[in-house]
């Protein structure tokens, strides 16, 4: 029997070696490595993988596997690399909830011998290796320099083993993500010339001083191939607006191929002749992912895991929700409990078609109330839709009553002045019919996608509101620059004086700006004062203290959203939802058939015709396009990652970093049905709602809001937040080595749940 080590494969030809390997589930070979994307929302244990046509002899022999990406370290997911002669005897590499396991299963029994918390770069290679009656379970950042992680006298026989790799859940989990394998028992690959001239370049640029950054490997960049899935209708699947078009909308190629090729060449006289229809609206900073950047990961040194493709049930489902978002833009968040109990509203159905058409939308599920169109990190099913950072004010004894005596005001102390949390948003549907929204005419539609300019064409609401109800959302992320909300957060938690975090503090108990009602985080030296070994004459400003804060969040900013739009323009540009509806408007009225949307189970395509949005396209926007919240539709950029959500996702784990994240928020409030007032929330949870939850909710908030308005995708907004955190710890990793404080660190909670310690250079996740 051959030994193990003879199994090889690198995945190269992109296409599943049939006579070696038995595949399962969702996969797919693509870009040189293979994909598994279990789907979401499943009960039962759900594997998508590869094992082994052959038995194979470990004995004397290993299994060596790159693990470019594992699922998202959610509970419910599991990354695994095994060996054995049946699936109840074998031994295991398991990454799971944040923890790289070694496991033996024996005669059905699963004993986990060794944990540690998994860490990608660390971990970038798995061995399973059997030696003289020794078993031993082994990683390696480059495939060359390995670690055991644990050795035993082989548990189970290993002479006749199905080998075995992929990617499970077991129960419903919103979003598994993606796990990526490269080099199975196959020599070391070196990066691609590309990625390589990139990171020796980021070395020379940022000079010897930068030995952290140049240590840090570059990723490979890879998308979901749309540009080349669908020869006979090419770039359908891709971003093109502002580019020229056909009559129907589809991408011009020799338009869209001067895009490539200034993309490829990075000649910014390219960029200068990109052919565009006359006078059309510019497109937005596609040389921004090729600038260097001197402090925290370069670029091009994060990734994103490719895009669902244009023709999977994926994108179908998550543009399902979108229609929904669309439809309800209008009800306001403090109604949606009696909305959604209302038979035949729009909330009920969408509830309803979320949970039986669209299951695969990346949500929650089972749907309801409570977690309908929300986030799904820790914190953002929790209390009112809104994070309270977008709604309660300062409380100051000294100010009047009714400008910020009390936080319902809503007023945020901005030293002398004063940041109110209402805004000018526009009108909605009540107040206009179908005018609230936008490009739902072809005409229309088609004039914007060539480039064509309506910005402007708002109309706005002259009664300042706090928000309200999605299209309220919508309008804050139109104008703002992203930083603003979480500026402003920083304001709000400097600046609030303790007391009960609701009235004027009679007693006296605090001080604004002075005695801090939010805790700065523990590894902060100078807070609080005079605990422990903290320092007894100082206090920060310049470094830990709210200089430092406000200088981190501009910058960890400005590199998120250099890293994104090169995920954006250099790799994926991915389409807009508003593209994807031109396709599905063109499909059902018979302009034009795209095949690889009716050959699929296509769940928009069914909805509209007979299901759950039959009743409203066309009949209420004449058309099957999907309603745009802005005059102009989306932004002159691809889809993925999305802006809004990276940059968010960096600026709440700076927050997090700076502030302690278990500190209670008080007295939760939400908007009254027309956004004119606050009013205290009272729901069941209303005790439970702490400021680590709450800043995820923001950066939720703000990437979900792009959806309601039309523009982005959940997907933009699920793999955008852990990048802008990535980008973000990257930064206060090479930070942490310039402090001249003793003991200082770091400490926060990551999206994914797992709590990471950032000290002189090293991030280490806790247990």
């Amino acid at each position: 029997m051959a030994k193990a080590h003879t199994c090889t494969d690198n995945f190269n030809d992109n296409d599943r070696d049939s006579a070696k390997w038995s595949g399962f589930g969702q996969r797919r070979e693509e870009n040189q490595r293979v994909e598994f994307r279990p789907s979401p929302n499943q009960t039962g244990t759900n594997f998508s993988g590869y094992s082994t046509k052959s038995l194979y002899d470990l004995t004397n022999s290993s299994i060596t596997l790159e693990v470019v990406h594992v699922l998202n370290q959610v509970p419910g997911t599991e990354t695994l690399l095994s060996a054995g002669s049946d699936d109840a005897n074998r031994v295991m590499l398991v990454a799971s909830a944040g923890q790289l396991r070694c496991i033996q299963v024996v005669v059905g029994t699963s004993t986990t011998l060794a944990t540690c918390p998994y860490d990608p770069a660390a971990h970038h290679w798995w061995r399973l290796r059997e030696n003289q009656g020794t078993t031993w379970w082994e990683v390696s950042p480059d495939g060359e320099r390995w670690t055991v992680l644990f050795s035993k006298a082989t548990p189970v026989t290993l002479t006749a083993c199905v080998l075995k790799f992929g990617a499970l859940t077991t129960g419903l989990v919103a979003y598994p993500g993606v796990a990526i394998f490269d080099s199975f028992n196959t020599p070391v690959n070196s990066p691609s010339r590309r990625v390589e001239e990139r990171r020796l370049g980021a070395l020379g640029t940022r000079g010897r001083a930068a030995e952290l950054a140049a240590a840090r490997l570059h990723s490979e960049h890879a998308n979901n191939n749309d540009e080349v899935n669908y020869p006979d209708h090419p770039f359908v699947g891709n971003y093109s607006k502002s580019l020229k078009h056909d009559a129907l909308g589809d991408p011009d190629p020799i338009s869209y191929g001067t895009l490539l090729r200034a993309l490829e060449s990075r000649n910014p006289g390219d960029f200068e002749e990109i052919l565009q229809p006359e006078g059309a609206k510019k497109l937005t900073n596609p040389q921004a992912g090729l600038a260097f950047d001197l402090e925290g990961p370069d670029a091009q040194a994060v990734t994103m895991p490719p895009a669902p493709r244009f023709d999977s049930d994926l994108t179908a489902a998550e543009m399902g929700e979108l229609y929904w978002m669309a439809l309800a833009r209008d009800v306001p968040f403090i109604n949606y409990a009696t909305e959604a109990g209302t038979a035949g509203s729009i909330l009920a159905r969408a509830i309803s078609s979320l949970n039986g058409e669209f299951q695969l939308f990346g949500g929650t599920r089972p749907v309801t109330v409570q977690n309908l169109f929300r986030g799904i990190y820790p914190g953002e099913q929790a209390g009112p839709y809104v994070s309270q950072f977008l709604l309660k004010g300062n409380i100051d004894p000294r100010k009047p009553a009714g400008l910020g005596r009390d936080a319902i005001d809503g007023n945020i102390i901005y030293g002398s002045q004063i940041i109110t949390q209402r805004q000018g948003t526009v009108k909605g549907f009540p107040e206009l019919g179908a005018a609230a929204d936008y490009l739902t005419n072809f005409t229309d539609w088609l004039a914007v996608q060539n480039g064509r300019d309506d910005r402007g064409n708002d109309q706005f609401d002259p009664t300042p509101r706090f928000i309200r109800n999605l299209r309220d959302g919508a309008n804050y992320v139109h104008f703002d620059q992203v930083v603003n909300a979480f500026y402003t957060t920083a304001f709000y938690l400097l600046s609030e004086a303790r007391g009960n975090q609701r009235t004027s503090n009679a007693a006296g108990t605090g001080r604004p700006q002075v005695d801090m009602e939010f805790a700065f985080n523990q590894g902060n030296p100078y807070d609080p004062p005079g605990a422990g070994a903290d320092a007894r004459k100082q206090v920060g400003f310049a470094t830990f203290g709210p200089l430092h804060l406000l200088q981190v969040l501009i910058e960890v900013a400005g590199r998120a959203g250099r890293a994104v739009w090169w995920q954006k323009w250099g790799v994926h540009r991915r389409l807009r939802p508003e593209e994807y509806g031109g396709r599905i408007d063109n499909h059902l009225n018979g302009r034009r058939t795209y095949p690889m949307l009716s050959n699929n189970n296509n769940s928009v395509l069914s909805s509209m015709s007979t299901g759950g949005l039959a009743p409203y396209f066309p009949e209420r926007y004449g058309s099957y396009l999907l309603p745009q919240a802005y005059p102009e539709g989306c932004p002159t950029h691809p889809a993925y990652g999305a802006g809004h959500a990276t940059i968010s996702g960096a600026c709440a784990t700076i927050l997090k970093a700076f502030f302690d994240e278990s500190t209670l928020i008080e007295s939760p409030m939400v908007a009254n049905a027309d956004g004119t007032a606050l009013v205290l929330y009272t729901g069941s949870d209303a005790a439970q709602l702490t400021v680590g939850g709450e800043l995820n909710k923001l950066a939720g908030n703000i990437a979900l809001f792009r959806s309601a308005a039309g523009v982005h995708w959940r997907s933009d907004y699920t793999d955008s937040l852990p990048l802008g955190e990535a980008v973000a710890i990257g930064l206060l990793q090479e930070m942490s080595l310039t402090f001249n404080e003793e003991d200082a660190f770091f400490q926060f909670t990551r999206f994914d749940g797992i709590t990471v310690c950032i000290s002189n250079g090293v991030v280490k996740p806790l247990v």
